[in-house]
């Protein structure tokens, strides 16, 4: 029986993996002024005109995935005669895994024949984008369900995730600095990297001075820890300005210029904790 491969909407990805019928996101809600809409990070235009909204100070916000969403989605795909296995936001940052999970055990007791597989990566956005390529890539060449399985239990703890921003106000926001640090941290124009911990949580690792010297560190690090022979796939995401990706991708290929670089456009639910400007790199390395 054929499979596949099932994510949600806190998920990016490369802009040509959203055409494909083997990967089913499962879209999230967001409101811009008290307007509910619902939207995938590919749609570039409706995503800039949700950056736009946090640049003018106005009012946004995302929303998890509820379980009748996911009941709609999950019961559509097994009726449709595909098992499936489902990658989705990781539950340090919102209760989607939790609530998915809940759903997935009903249905394994209605489908008790079915292959239905959650898997708890601790990733999002283009972190999660990274592994869904590469599992579409390796389903294209014949990789089994189990094999599938295996291979990310195997290799999950191996995604690397780590971020810059360019304003440390809505960090702020999201509590994940103190408004002291913040306004200090933008008087001195110093820029934080940030990363997505092994429980799945949004972590300040540093500040540095300027853009340019967070993207060297974000590149070090890289050098350091990337393990091509797990994947050489690299995620470079971009909110709202993509001149930051494009540097970043130089700088990738100028020091490996063997690694596979996609950019991709970040979407609102890490959007929202981080603000327009942020930038990230993601790839499979041994210090997460």
């Amino acid at each position: 029986m054929t499979y596949k491969l099932v994510t949600d909407g806190s998920t990016d990805m490369a802009i040509e993996f959203y055409d494909y019928d083997d990967i089913v996101v499962i879209p999230m809600e967001s409101t811009m002024e008290g307007e509910v809409i619902s939207f995938l990070s590919y749609e570039e235009e409706k995503l800039n005109k949700y950056y736009e909204f946090m640049l003018e100070d106005k009012n946004v916000s995302t929303s998890q995935v509820n379980r009748a969403s996911f009941e709609k989605y999950f019961t559509q795909i097994l009726e449709e005669g595909y098992d499936f296995i489902y990658i989705g936001l990781t539950s340090g940052l919102s209760g989607t895994y939790d609530n998915a999970s809940e759903v997935i055990n009903r249905l394994r007791k209605k489908y008790p024949e079915r292959k239905i597989s959650i898997i708890e990566d601790y990733a999002a956005s283009t972190g999660q984008g990274l592994v869904l390529q590469q599992l579409k890539e390796f389903k294209d060449q014949g990789m089994e369900y189990d094999q599938i399985v295996d291979w990310l239990k195997l290799n999950a703890k191996y995604i690397t995730s780590q971020f810059g921003v360019d304003d440390l106000k809505y960090l702020y926001k999201g509590g994940r600095v103190s408004k002291t640090t913040a306004g200090v941290g933008n008087l001195l124009k110093v820029k934080p990297m940030l990363h997505i911990d092994m429980e799945g949580k949004l972590q300040v690792t540093a500040l540095n001075r300027g853009k340019k010297n967070n993207m060297k560190n974000l590149v070090k690090n890289f050098k350091n820890s990337w393990m091509p022979e797990i994947s050489d796939m690299v995620v470079i995401g971009y909110a709202y300005y993509k001149e930051n990706a494009y540097m970043l991708k130089e700088m990738v290929k100028e020091e490996f210029p063997q690694a596979r670089v996609y950019t991709v456009p970040i979407g609102a639910l890490i959007g929202t904790h981080v603000g327009p400007g942020m930038y990230s790199l993601c790839y499979f390395g041994n210090n997460r």
